[in-house]
């Protein structure tokens, strides 16, 4: 499985973000050649309202990494897609423009289950709980808001592309659980009347982000939050 042969080849600084250029130096008619090879054994169709930021796709035989996603209504309800992508060889970045019946190329990727340990030098430094591996990852592979969301010892899932078993993996995107939970640091006392309806007030969460929680929400407590839109979900 190409996972085992990651296991034993991601180490420290293979991880930089010149990997792409790197495995083109190297080996690039076989790893072009091996890229659509793998695109056609692994890679599934699927609707372009459907891809999110992570996703590798298939431009004209050319493998690329979603970066970003945004739609517009046109006349009549339709949908137009851009997407922004950056080529996986090259490292270079354009953007793609489709309707929204129109359908995409995917390609699925290793999937890693990991403890996040710590961040140090703009890489966020990761451990396979089962194997022991490290992963060293540039931050860039997450938006700045779901950088905050991580604490030591949470499980996420990171995303790799390998084209050849000879060259690095390359990390693609990190994936957060949908929730997580998080100690109350300093809670700030509501200047709202309690009228009606649950009264919020400001609290600064163990990772340095601030929160709006219900009055009745204390230092120290524990709660649940959304960590795609850092909003308090309930208490833990």
């Amino acid at each position: 499985m190409q996972s085992s042969m990651l296991h034993s080849r991601i180490l420290g600084t293979v991880f930089g973000t010149g990997l792409g250029r790197a495995a083109c130096t190297l080996r690039p008619a076989l790893v072009a050649t091996r890229i659509v090879a793998l695109q056609q054994e692994c890679g599934y169709k699927t609707n372009v309202l459907q891809i999110r930021k992570g996703f590798v796709v298939d431009i004209n035989n050319t493998l690329a990494v979603v970066l970003k996603r945004e739609s517009s209504v046109m006349g009549r309800g339709t949908s137009t897609i851009k997407l922004e992508v950056q080529d996986l060889l090259s490292g270079t970045k354009h953007t793609e423009r489709y309707r929204s019946g129109d359908m995409v190329e995917v390609t699925e990727l290793d999937e890693h289950k990991c403890q996040f340990l710590y961040k140090s030098d703009g890489h966020l430094h990761l451990m396979d709980p089962d194997t022991f591996e490290m992963y060293e990852v540039p931050e860039e592979v997450l938006e700045d808001k779901q950088t905050s969301m991580l604490v030591p010892d949470m499980i996420v899932h990171l995303s790799m592309f390998q084209p050849d078993p000879d060259v690095p993996g390359k990390p693609i995107s990190i994936k957060l659980p949908t929730q997580a939970v998080y100690q109350v640091k300093e809670a700030h006392p509501s200047a709202q009347q309690a009228n009606k309806g649950t009264v919020y007030k400001n609290a600064d969460l163990e990772n340095g982000i601030k929160v709006q929680v219900p009055d009745f929400v204390n230092v120290g407590d524990k709660v649940v939050v959304d960590t795609d839109t850092g909003k308090y979900v309930r208490r833990a």
